[in-house]
């Protein structure tokens, strides 16, 4: 059972989907999830398997826009993942204040670069108490220059100050579309044959976007973290390695698990025999430690 949903974060109006399990019985109180997404990504694509998977085992699970996507409000393509953070606290809150969910049971569920914003969000966030991640990564740095040489890094360095200088001192922010801002193949052709379906996912973004994201790095915090952690990897995996999966494990204190889908690509891990694997590991966890 899906509603529509929305709630505020610093002003900015944040819509959202929210999915109820079918057996809800009114003065119940529920387990929570709420599901982080990747770069750029919208409510509509990915996501909304893991929540009704999640609403039919008994949880609350919300589905949201961050700030600047989709349907909510803010600067269109402004993706700064301190602000990001700002906005999964605030859906916290709001579950919170929702009669149907249990605000000592609320769990995170982050996937790719929101696996990132999850892991950085628990690690501040107390109210938070069960977290699962998948294709994620620990270090920004890596993953955007890791085969870099270091003359190339030099090179999309000296750019970025430039561009990080004209937006500051011209006040004129230097905007790229999608496809110039993804590099693997995996990722462009993912864009491509979504962007068909599902027009608002089309959207420029700063330059200054790769900055935020090289400098980006949840295994500097992860340790921090004193709840139960789930890490998802997949072994095939160019856009986020499975190494950083590994890496982020090492980092995480107990409890703590990785598993890791054999074969599977980045994207291949939302589909079919894929999605059943992670999904019902999730589950698996989420049953021991949030339920």
């Amino acid at each position: 059972m899906k509603q529509e949903v929305m709630f505020y974060s610093e002003g900015t109006k944040i819509v959202a989907d929210m999915y109820v399990p079918e057996q809800y019985a009114e003065g119940e109180k529920y387990p929570a999830i709420i599901l982080c997404h990747g770069f750029s990504g919208i409510r509509e694509i990915l996501l909304p398997d893991y929540a009704e998977a999640f609403a039919a085992s008994g949880y609350i699970s919300l589905v949201f826009d961050y700030r600047g996507f989709g349907d909510s409000e803010g600067e269109r393509g402004r993706l700064i993942p301190s602000e990001q953070v700002v906005d999964i606290r605030n859906a916290i809150t709001f579950m919170e204040a929702r009669s149907e969910a249990d605000a000592e049971r609320i769990g995170l569920w982050g996937t790719s670069f929101g696996g990132a914003n999850a892991i950085t969000t628990a690690s501040i966030d107390d109210r938070v108490k069960c977290l699962t991640v998948q294709i994620t990564f620990g270090s920004g740095e890596r993953m955007v220059a890791g085969e870099l040489s270091s003359e190339e890094k030099a090179k999309i360095l000296s750019t970025l100050k430039k561009a990080w200088q004209r937006a500051v001192v011209r006040n004129k922010p230097m905007m790229l579309n999608m496809d110039q801002i993804l590099t693997d193949e995996d990722s462009k052709t993912f864009y491509r044959e979504t962007v068909e379906k599902h027009p608002k996912l089309k959207i420029r973004l700063p330059i200054t976007t790769i900055k935020e994201s090289l400098e980006y790095k949840p295994e500097n915090c992860i340790s921090s973290i004193k709840v139960p952690v789930l890490i998802i990897g997949a072994d095939q995996d160019i856009v986020c390695p499975v190494e950083e999966s590994k890496i982020l494990y090492e980092k995480a204190n107990e409890p703590k698990e990785l598993f890791i889908i054999e074969g599977a690509k980045h994207y291949d891990v939302y589909e079919g025999e894929n999605f059943k694997l992670s999904s019902e590991k999730q589950l698996e966890w989420y049953n021991r430690y949030l339920k």
